[in-house]
């Protein structure tokens, strides 16, 4: 019987898992590999960086998660992934074999990139790991009592720009609260040509609600922007303005692991994993990735290079694409290979108001330039509805489930998102026999 593998337990990795064990008999093995021992909320690390929430609230024991959901569970860094082989090599020499893989490791930080980048060796702050998210608030506690000015943005050629926007405004409301905002300039420094792009270009209203917010909020937005070097208490831009900063959070460039940039045909220049529609490898048929681990190429040109946002919506999405379709694969069920629509859906969270930002699909169509639904809308509602979407997505991954119906339901009833498609195109010329 066939043994799938998932590679990485987080936002895309865990519901891969919990929906080839919902979908596979009991004869076939899911084994679960990741380097982190637990699951992590990673929206959640911001409150947690400002000590809004401990991080022990995001989190969840995967050791237990895999015993409680029969998942074959192997705790470890892979270092090596043979395609021809079928084979996985675990830190500590440890061989897997596989009928098929599902690759959901996210991505590497491109720290390097900068001089002075990052929490480890640099000067700045991160969000993008627990280990950052607890760094990042002893700096928050160190700022508190010493107050001067804040610099947040994104470093060239990063693709994520939510949780930049999420910072900065999360802490200026907290700032406003402890009386301190008068003493604290806060400067938002971004590659993206316009405050309220977030890598994704003409959302209704974006450009208007996110820059009206920041002006209003005092915040000095810095567009087009690229950061050359950073040292203990200055940011230097490619038009030589430095930033003085008491306390900096930049979020990074980001590439594939790098066992994915290691295995020849694997993954791209960065490490990042083509796919077809289907979420399959192109060359190698029985590997299949999802998250921000795959390729979607940016279609705006922009002075200064961005990413494109995969963001944790549409992760899920590919989750469920990736196990319905190996499940087919493998002749557990009997359906039309799925499609993940790219619909995204992005709830930004601001302190006591919020922007939820729609684009469905992120990639408009390549002939009209157009998409189905395109809008931004503000409110303290966006606030809400974010803090009851993480409690029902750790209660999911409780209680192993990766996206069920009502969900799928919900989201096209409220915001006109379809998550999934079938479809009748041959995308898979050959077929792999377990």
């Amino acid at each position: 019987m066939a043994n799938v593998v998932v590679i990485g337990g987080g936002l895309a990795g865990l519901p891969i898992a919990y929906e080839l064990r919902h979908l596979l008999p009991s004869e076939h093995t899911v084994t679960l590999i990741s380097s982190e021992s637990k699951f992590t909320f990673i929206p959640g690390l911001i409150q947690v960086a400002l000590g809004l929430k401990p991080l022990e609230h995001v989190q969840l024991d995967l050791a237990r998660l895999a015993q409680r959901h029969h998942l074959n569970w192997v705790p470890g860094k892979v270092t090596a992934l043979d395609p021809q082989t079928h084979s996985i090599t675990v830190e500590g020499e440890k061989t897997i074999e596989y009928d098929y893989v599902a690759i959901a490791t996210g991505a590497s930080l491109a720290f390097d990139q900068i001089p002075g980048l990052g929490p480890h060796g640099g000067y700045t702050q991160s969000v993008c790991t627990p280990d950052h998210s607890l760094t990042a608030h002893q700096a928050w506690l160190d700022l508190l009592k010493n107050p001067g000015p804040i610099v947040v943005g994104a470093a060239p050629g990063a693709g994520c720009f939510g949780p930049a926007y999420e910072f900065a405004l999360m802490a200026d409301h907290e700032l406003r609260r402890r009386g301190l905002r008068d003493q604290v300039p806060i400067t938002y420094v971004t590659p993206e040509p316009y405050a309220g792009h977030l890598g994704v270009s003409k959302v209704k209203n974006a450009r208007e609600l996110t820059a009206n917010l920041m002006q209003k909020q005092g915040i000095t937005v810095i567009e087009n922007a690229a950061i050359t070097a950073v040292d203990k208490h200055t940011i230097t831009l490619d038009d030589g303005q430095q930033l003085p900063f008491n306390y900096s959070m930049v979020l990074p460039a980001f590439r594939g692991a790098k066992f994915i940039q290691a295995a020849p045909g694997l993954g791209d220049a960065k490490g990042f994993i083509p796919t077809l529609p289907t979420q399959r490898h192109p060359d190698f048929p029985n590997i299949y990735a999802a998250g921000v681990s795959i390729k979607l190429a940016q279609p705006d040109k922009t002075r200064v290079p961005i990413g494109l946002p995969k963001s944790g919506q549409m992760s899920e999405a590919m989750a469920t694409a990736v196990a319905h379709n190996i499940a087919v694969e493998l002749g557990a069920i009997k359906s039309p290979l799925q499609v993940p629509t790219l619909d995204a859906l992005c709830f930004a969270e601001f302190g006591d108001t919020g922007i939820a930002y729609i684009a469905a699909p992120v990639l408009p169509d390549p002939e009209t330039g157009k998409r189905k639904h395109s809008y931004a809308v503000r409110g303290p509602w966006v606030v809400w509805v974010k803090a009851a979407f993480e409690e029902y997505f750790m209660v999911k991954m409780r209680t192993g489930v990766g996206m069920p119906w009502f969900e799928k339901l919900g989201l096209r009833v409220i915001f006109g998102l379809q998550m999934l498609k079938p479809t009748t195109t041959n995308y898979e010329q050959t077929t792999v026999s377990p």
